[in-house]
């Protein structure tokens, strides 16, 4: 086996045993319920994702998973092939390029695709954002390769190479990094000219070269707005959503700050309370990196210039920089405390990899390579993979509660209400749990009694007026609630914890427990997780609905 080869087998099973959970999570989070159908009859109505909020493409694979009867599976498929593929582009282009060798671009790609900053890595219509995210590494890839092909095989593969990044615009804010690549396609042909034209002429061939050289890519984010703004125009909540402005310095300068304390900051505050409360997980994450440690070797000399520490540096506080902007100028901001408001930093683990790479360069100076390596990522890798662990315990944990929630009012005769406000006593459980949302809790409703306008909420994460503020939503055009209905009879159904409770870990475990090794039956398992009682009447602590006032005559 080549050395190449042999790390690329090392980065796959790593990533596989890292996002092994995963695979075993069948639970729909948050907008899951809105968009993809937990069994065949189940109703849903996605046409708000074009006609409202103007994302084409996520409609293409919602509409797809939901057509082969198996939404979750196809989801889940999507994000470990975005993570797989990413990953694996990631560290061939980087080492076809000489920029690394193969343990950091090993470890460089683990950093990045393990990143605990974003917690939904279990989310399923957002796999469509991690597999978009490995697009774009794929077609770096592809673009490596055609830039030194000839004839039929380079134009095959500059085809290629466009149509992925344009999938990959399905998270939008690819197009920033997507630029990085456009910078290092110009900077690729710059070094390719002549150094006798002078500096200030070079650079004008090389980018009169970029430009003509590849039109269709300098084309490529103009043809996809246009597309957007043409056919798909975001229109109702969703175009008041994004507050688009131009941010003052001291807003960027809040902005930053406030991606840079979610993403990295309480990361590793988490990973430190993680750590002591459950050191299994991280123990296990350093056994894991322990072997790949011994199978990873360094097979270049120390790079011990100031360029090869410098330029990493540099490049990760630019990219930390550029690819918070898009989401401060559309005045959106993420959040550790909600795992929902993560889904903005899914790609902050490639400035904490560059970080990661310039001090294991800067190790080197007082170590081998080796040392260097095993110290810096190895560090990285465990709190990474460790935290990442946890926050899987934590979906998972979330998933039998709902499910535990679904199969109690399934048994149940329907009472004579359609709207719900859900009590959720694991609120105030000694472990972590956030609050169910309002698709969460509708949905849930929904799988368990039929296909009605019902309408569920949890009183934790509401405010009173939350019926009327639905009332407005599912009226506007293109909106996604078109199909609930908050003027119904009420309800409230109380949801605490049973004899069965207990921490989200030793949930998790037993749950694994049974549905892996059969040491107990799952459906006992779940009912004896929560105690559920309803209780007909006006929702306490909750405005009505206000009527239309009577024509005057």
């Amino acid at each position: 086996m080549s050395p190449l080869l042999r790390a690329i087998v090392v980065l796959l099973v790593v990533l596989l045993a890292a996002h092994a959970p995963m695979l075993l999570n069948d639970g729909l989070f948050m907008d899951d319920w809105l968009v993809l159908k937990p069994r065949p009859d189940y109703f849903i109505d996605i046409d708000f994702l074009l006609n409202g909020a103007g994302h084409p493409i996520f409609y293409s694979y919602d509409t797809f998973a939901n057509w082969t009867g198996a939404p979750v599976v196809v989801m889940v498929s999507l994000a470990i092939a975005g993570i797989v593929f990413g990953a694996i582009s990631l560290a061939l282009t980087a080492t076809r390029l000489g920029q690394l060798d193969r343990s950091e671009a090993v470890g460089l790609a683990l950093i990045v695709w393990t990143y605990p900053g974003y917690q939904l890595w279990a989310g399923k219509a957002n796999a469509v954002y991690v597999f978009s995210f490995g697009l774009l590494f794929t077609g770096a890839w592809l673009l490596t390769l055609a830039f030194r092909a000839c004839g039929l095989r380079r134009v095959l593969l500059r085809l290629a190479c466009a149509f992925v990044f344009l999938l990959g615009f399905a998270l939008n804010s690819t197009i920033v990094l997507y630029a990085f690549v456009m910078l290092g396609l110009f900077v690729a042909i710059w070094q390719g000219g002549n150094a006798a034209d002078g500096f200030v002429r070079r650079t004008w061939l090389a980018s009169w070269r970029c430009a003509l050289g590849y039109p269709e890519l300098m084309m490529l984010p103009l043809i996809y707005w246009g597309t957007l703004n043409l056919w798909f125009k975001r229109i109702g909540v969703y175009a008041q959503h994004y507050d688009a402005h131009f941010p003052t310095l001291g807003e960027l300068a809040r902005g930053w700050w406030a991606f840079f304390v979610t993403g990295y900051r309480d990361v590793l505050a988490h990973a430190a309370r993680a750590a002591i409360t459950v050191p299994t997980l991280f123990i296990l994450a350093a056994v894991l990196v322990g072997i790949v440690l011994l199978l990873l070797r360094s097979d270049t000399k120390p790079a011990r210039s100031r360029p090869a520490i410098l330029v990493p540096l540099v490049l990760a506080v630019v990219l930390f920089l550029a690819l918070s902007s898009p989401y401060l100028i559309a005045g959106l901001r993420p959040s550790s405390t909600h795992f929902y408001e993560s889904r903005h930093l899914l790609m902050f683990g490639v400035p904490s990899a560059l970080v990661f790479l310039a001090f294991k360069r800067v190790a080197e100076r007082w170590t081998g390579p080796n040392i260097a390596f095993a110290v810096v990522f190895g560090a990285g890798l465990i709190l990474s993979i460790g935290m990442l662990w946890s926050d899987y315990v934590f979906m998972q944990a979330r998933t039998l509660k709902q499910e535990a929630l679904e199969r109690n009012l399934a048994g149940r005769v329907q009472p004579a209400a359609t709207v719900y406000a859900l009590d959720d006593g694991f609120f105030d459980y000694p472990s972590r749990h956030v609050p169910f949302g309002l698709a969460e809790v509708t949905g849930m409703l929904r799988l368990a009694w039929g296909n009605q306008p019902f309408f569920g909420f949890a009183l934790r994460a509401e405010r009173p007026d939350i019926l009327r503020r639905m009332d407005e939503a599912r009226k506007a055009p293109g909106s996604a609630f078109h199909h609930f209905d908050p003027t119904g009879p009420q309800a409230t159904i109380s949801f605490q914890p049973g004899a069965g409770a207990a921490s989200n870990q030793t949930l998790v475990r037993r749950y694994y427990a049974c549905r892996l090794l059969a040491r107990c039956d799952v459906a006992e398992f779940l009912a004896q997780l929560a105690q559920v009682t309803i209780k007909l009447g006006p929702i306490a602590g909750i405005l009505p609905i206000e009527k239309d006032a009577a024509p005057s005559r």
